[in-house]
């Protein structure tokens, strides 16, 4: 069955690479997809951690600021005084929270009001304090679900009670991200890397369905079936072919990301490889699949740009989902792109695991993929 499946991926293999569409796909997309992340690169931003944030008016965005290893807090001060000043910095040094800074001295009561419920809407803020020449007048405002906001108004309440006091460093000095979030402004070079080249591996699979329907018009199909040859050694003959395909777009994309890319993503070339040729095996043989069942080229066209361009929005390659609505991150773990972000983020934090997990990921959308395509392949045949 095995070596049936090798002539036959060998023989597609010749047509498929001889073609311009190959020259597009598998080479020039891949390799402009990676290149591009000179132009995408952002320089992390260098966060001084020894000093408060100093926000030049209420309204300057934190958002590009943030340290993610610490609980982003955003403080109107309407004293502006030492006294305050040895608050923010007791909540400070305690480790665990980013103070911003807002001189709110000179505003009135409504400037605040709304600024703060601006900042809640549509900057990254988990905290606001309003802080007041008294502590019955100081309000704490919860704007997250994160836990340390308990830790907060513990150190925040022994602050206004003796602004003097010191506030011990807690065990666990700040919260790393264990893989369960997406550090997004560490990893959207990566990701918007990954958002173009979905567009080469969707068509890719595109590119194997116009064999197979060739090979059903011209009865091609029926003559490999009187042969020793059967259904599964015909399907694992088109894995194969996804498996090249993929093979050589992903090593287009490494020899350009350790040649061409000229900033440090953080991520090794071996694992930049593995991600890329993972995507690839799941996009290809989705799109693939998808055309399958609605056994038509133009029909697998449109669902195969679809695919593409719906997966990355939902995946959050382009933007930060963290201060998405609930549904939309639950609907972001469908997505591909979403658990290669997952991996790359436990990599670039230094937890192994994120091998796994990718692999983990892509074995369970191949098996689903496998078993859709068998069903998908019986039920052409029957009509």
């Amino acid at each position: 069955m095995f070596l049936n499946a090798v002539r036959m991926a060998k023989t597609s293999a010749k047509l498929i690479f001889r073609s311009k569409a190959f020259l597009v796909l598998g080479i020039l997309i891949p390799m402009v997809s990676t290149f591009l992340i000179n132009v995408w690169f952002t320089k992390p931003l260098e966060l001084d951690e020894s000093s408060i944030y100093e926000l030049s008016s209420l309204d300057e965005q934190m958002a590009y600021t943030i340290d993610f290893n610490r609980f982003p807090v955003k403080v109107y001060d309407t004293v502006n005084d030492d006294s305050t000043r040895r608050i923010l910095q007791g909540l400070h040094n305690s480790g665990m929270f980013q103070i911003f800074h807002a001189d709110a001295s000179s505003c009135t009561r409504e400037e605040i009001e709304k600024s703060m419920k601006e900042s809640a809407k549509s900057d990254r803020v988990g905290a606001v304090i309003i802080l007041a020449q008294n502590a019955e007048e100081t309000e704490l405002y919860r704007v997250t679900d994160d836990e340390r906001f308990s830790l907060l108004s513990d150190c925040l309440g022994q602050l206004l009670s003796n602004p003097s006091a010191s506030i011990p460093a807690p065990k666990i000095s700040f919260v790393a991200f264990s893989g369960d979030e997406v550090d997004y402004y560490a990893t959207r070079n990566f990701a918007y890397c990954l958002a173009f080249s979905t567009l080469a591996f969707v068509f890719s699979g595109i590119m194997i369905l116009g064999t197979i329907l060739s090979e059903k018009k011209d009865k091609v199909f029926d003559r490999i079936m009187m042969t020793r040859a059967n259904r599964i050694s015909y399907l694992f003959s088109k894995f194969l072919l996804v498996v090249g395909i993929t093979l050589v777009q992903s090593l287009v994309m490494v020899i350009t990301y350790l040649l061409l890319v000229r900033v440090d993503l953080g991520i090794g070339g071996f694992f930049f490889f593995l991600c890329c040729f993972c995507q690839g095996l799941v996009f290809s043989l989705l799109s693939l699949c998808v055309g399958l069942i609605c056994n038509s080229i133009s029909s697998g066209t449109i669902m195969a740009f679809t695919m593409w361009s719906i997966s990355d929005l939902i995946s959050g390659t382009y933007f930060d989902l963290s201060h998405a609505s609930d549904l939309f991150k639950k609907a972001s773990l469908l997505m591909p792109q979403r658990w290669a972000l997952f991996s790359t983020t436990r990599i670039l934090h230094g937890n192994s695991s994120g091998y796994s997990l990718l692999l983990g990921t892509t074995a369970a959308y191949l098996v689903i993929i496998f078993v859709v395509s068998v069903v998908a392949v019986k039920l052409g045949e029957q009509e």
